[in-house]
């Protein structure tokens, strides 16, 4: 009699047929101690409406990566009638500064049109063709957080031109914004209802042809998968990657913010973070 509890107690404490413990999340964590930096990201399968998450809601410097909300900003203008893709915009040498590669072989004709500037930040990151952008649609950084507001965006904020943008100092919440805040506008514009079909797709080839990522989220997919990114560099370890994602089986896209920050580990370690923060998205939903 005394035997049949013990063996009913016995019973109660083992595992269960066909249950497990649940699965770890990726460790992103063990990502950032390995440089002694922050890692923020925050990831979306448009598919699923699965999200990965680490440290989503801290504040991080967008530097470049702001670009591809600037080129939307752009492109919803043209679609709105504002200006067109023709336009022709001046250009002066003392609008030059720093990393200026399209800018410097479009100064000798004197002017340049929308999509040119547009294709220059976007495939080569180019920083006085943004400031000219910049000028032309927003009339000023302000005024480009003002329309990131009317795109239901309360985060995201852009405040100085390039090249002051990438500076990140500690605390300083001026061009910043959080990896949720930024993965869920890219995949409104890019993705959803932001933007016409036919400007998403403008844009998304514009990032195909971009090389700047290739060390970053692009080198953590598997072979036959596509990428198409925009890259932002900054100091103090600011090395930043967003992309839409596209398995090979016609699933929806992955939306990726992938943010970084505080690490003095060289800019090559820190693309690496990226490729395996990349690696473990994968294994978690492929």
């Amino acid at each position: 009699m005394q035997r049949r509890p013990l063996l009913l107690a016995g019973l109660a404490l083992a595992p269960l047929p066909g249950f497990s413990a649940a699965a770890a999340g990726p460790d992103f964590a063990a990502l950032e101690r390995r440089v002694q930096g922050r890692l923020g990201l925050f990831a979306i399968d448009t598919g699923s409406g699965r999200t990965l998450a680490h440290r989503a809601d801290e504040r991080f410097a967008t530097c470049s990566t702001f670009k591809i909300l600037l080129a939307a900003r752009v492109a919803q203008g043209v679609e709105r009638g504002r200006w067109q893709w023709r336009d022709e915009i001046a250009l002066h040498k003392s609008d030059r500064v720093p990393y200026s590669p399209v800018f410097d072989r479009l100064l000798p004709r004197g002017s340049a049109t929308l999509a040119e500037l547009v294709t220059g930040i976007l495939v080569e990151s180019d920083n006085p063709c943004a400031n000219l952008l910049l000028r032309h649609c927003c009339d000023t950084p302000v005024g480009f957080t003002t329309w990131l507001r009317e795109q239901g965006d309360e985060v995201t904020r852009l405040d100085r031109h390039e090249t002051e943008l990438n500076e990140n100092s500690p605390g300083d919440p001026r061009d910043t914004s959080t990896p949720r805040a930024f993965a869920k506008t890219l995949q409104r514009l890019l993705v959803g209802e932001g933007l016409a079909r036919d400007s998403q797709a403008r844009l998304r080839a514009d990032l195909q042809a971009s090389r700047t990522g290739l060390a970053r989220l692009r080198a953590g997919v598997p072979e036959g998968w596509r990428v198409l990114d925009k890259t932002g560099t900054g100091k103090r370890g600011a090395i930043n990657d967003v992309a839409l994602v596209y398995p090979p089986d016609g699933r929806g896209p992955w939306v990726i913010a992938a943010l970084q920050s505080d690490s003095r580990a060289a800019t090559d370690e820190l693309s690496e973070v990226h490729a395996d923060a990349m690696r473990l998205i994968v294994k978690a939903w492929a």
